[in-house]
């Protein structure tokens, strides 16, 4: 063998060197895999804000969302259509629309995925998760109203809470606390706390029994809401204890409250037609009859449970031939499809300037320009409807179907911050008592005198001292600090480098710090407009489509409708129904 090595020693140092170049590039070959192995999981970065589902219930339910720009490992690659995290003490799902696949997260307060857990927190409204280990806090999530969720740590009036494997800080202003049994398994559903009823069911969910008609009320607004109506003698099944007021049962994806003086609780239900409330879609109906009874059909026979409000949106669980079916405390309810109609979804109505008829000059027939007049008309409409106009926060709230609305609700809105709005639009919408939104071009409002005459023949801009003096009225919201110009056809904010658009967003905050809203100027923007608007700290924006909103639409691009000097009164009513007429 030697002698042979010896004799064809060149032949012997060609084959190990090509040997060599073979096993280099197997090795260059496999590293990726190698690697893939060995790496951690899935990285994503979320585009925009993300809503977090829980999918238990056999319906998608919103349990949380996670901030634009920021990361998060991913337990599995659920599909074409959803990334897996972990979410408490599951299983969290994201649309993999919002996201991009990242090489690493960006974050480095990380936490075990299996920590003793003994204690709870319940969230009771939307509340922000934070980072800490910079200088400043981050907020990088969200909980929803009524998620359980277990705390991994405490410090002084915070909670600290493992999130997919990052440890996120909440607010003890945001949650109460509530003890559970101890446990190194986070997938294990936790023992619920002892419910301290009057007469407590014999299992933890039990029924009410109306002793009389019983209010159910939706409490996440400022003032309870009422919904419908429970029949003396008829039974819903129980969620939840509340507080010493109200007892909760599920109503579609949140909660209605009934009285608790007003109720007795039995072991066992009476009815039949058991209705799963999270597996309602997100359509709704508007009950447009005086006759707005809904109806158990479980015996053969149509008999009325509970009695819908007019002025509501109810969740459809499905249709039934010429039935809608909805569900209210685990009960299926039937109400004829003659009876409602469908929901179209939130009206956003858009003004910009308001001049008297002879007062019009070179704004006649301008679109953005009508009447004093007719804006008298169309504001005392609602008021005769009975229309609820909500604030911008509120409708954010709705979209993100955190809260339900009125179904006579509506938005109203003005860009551009004019003065024109302080002469025509202020006295009617105080005199009807409604509250509006003004979009300012903060540069044009910081530099206008403080007394200042009205000139129906200039636009001239609110100042400071006009903003104070109508805040009862109106809240003022971004519509750029001074990029509200056209060149050519494209307004200034695609066109300049997306750096300084954020500076300039972040230039009109100066002025009106409260603001969250954005209305992109002549309904003009991009994907990168969007992400400006979002750094610059915007939690919804308006645009100028046409269009209603509904829950989980996009926020950032919240649809609008607007009136005119064509525009017919007839043509205006059609306009702001809550379903097509």
């Amino acid at each position: 063998m030697i002698l042979w090595i010896t004799k064809n020693r060149n032949k012997f140092y060609e084959v190990k060197k090509v040997k060599r170049i073979v096993l280099l590039l197997l090795f260059m070959l496999l590293l990726p895999f190698a690697q893939k192995v060995h790496a951690s999981n899935i990285v994503i970065q979320v585009n925009e804000e993300a809503t977090v589902f829980d999918n238990r219930s056999g319906a998608l339910e919103q349990v949380g969302t996670l901030s634009g720009g920021q990361t998060f490992e991913v337990t599995k690659d659920y599909g074409a259509n959803w990334w897996q995290i972990r979410w408490g003490g599951s299983y969290g799902y994201v649309d993999k629309r919002y996201t991009t696949v990242v090489p690493s997260p960006t974050y480095k307060n990380t936490v075990p995925s299996v920590a003793k857990i003994k204690d709870y927190i319940v969230a009771t409204k939307v509340t922000p998760i934070y980072d800490n280990t910079g200088n400043k806090l981050v907020q990088f999530a969200t909980l929803s109203e009524g998620v359980r969720f277990p705390i991994y740590s405490r410090m002084g009036s915070w909670y600290g809470i493992a999130v997919n494997g990052r440890l996120g800080y909440v607010h003890s202003n945001f949650v109460n606390e509530e003890k559970g049994q101890e446990t190194t398994n986070p997938s294990t559903k936790p023992i619920e706390k002892p419910t301290p009823t009057p007469t407590p069911p014999s299992k933890q969910n039990g029924y009410i029994e109306a002793l009389e008609n019983t209010v159910l009320y939706d409490l996440r607004r400022e003032q309870p809401m009422s919904i419908a109506t429970l029949n003396k003698g008829q039974q819903l099944e129980v969620a939840g204890v509340g507080d010493e007021t109200y007892v909760q049962v599920r109503w579609g994806k949140t909660f209605v409250y009934a009285e608790k003086t007003k109720v007795k609780f039995v072991n066992t239900p009476t009815y039949k037609n058991i209705g799963k409330d999270n597996a309602v879609k997100n359509q709704y109906f508007i009950p447009i009859s005086g006759n707005s009874e809904i109806y158990d059909r479980s015996a053969n026979k149509l008999v009325p449970f509970a009695k819908l409000d007019m002025n509501r949106r109810y969740p459809i669980l499905r249709k039934e031939a010429n039935w809608y079916v909805t569900t209210i405390g685990g009960r299926e309810g039937y109400i004829h499809s003659s009876k409602v109609a469908l929901d179209r979804g939130v009206p956003v109505m858009m003004y910009h300037h308001l001049l008297k008829e002879h007062e019009l000059g070179r704004f006649k027939n301008v679109s953005t320009t009508m009447t004093d007049t007719q804006f008298a008309n169309e504001m005392k409409y609602l008021k005769d409807k009975k229309f609820e106009t909500v604030s911008a926060d509120d409708l954010l709230r709705f979209m993100r179907n955190e809260i339900t609305l009125p179904a006579y609700s509506i938005v109203l809105t003005f860009d551009d911050g004019l003065l024109s709005t302080r002469e025509y639009a202020y006295p009617i919408l105080k005199k009807y008592g409604f509250q509006a939104t003004q979009f300012l071009i903060t540069y044009r409002n910081e530099y206008s005198p403080a007394e200042q005459l009205f000139n129906y023949n200039d636009l001239q801009a609110l100042s400071r001292k006009d903003m104070e003096l109508m805040q009862d009225v109106f809240t003022y919201e971004s519509h750029t600090y001074n990029l509200h110009d056209m060149i050519g056809n494209k307004g200034k904010m695609l066109l300049i480098p997306y750096h300084e658009v954020v500076q300039d967003l972040k230039r009109s905050l100066t002025i009106i710090p409260e603001a969250k809203a954005f209305a992109y100027p002549f309904g003009q923007y991009t994907t990168n407009t969007i992400y400006a608007v979002k750094e610059a700290g915007f939690a919804m924006a308006f645009s100028t489509k046409p269009g209603y909103n509904n829950p989980y639409d996009d926020v950032y691009q919240i649809k609008r409708l607007y009136s005119d000097q064509q525009t017919s009164f007839t043509q205006f009513k059609k306009m702001v129904s809550p379903y097509a007429q």
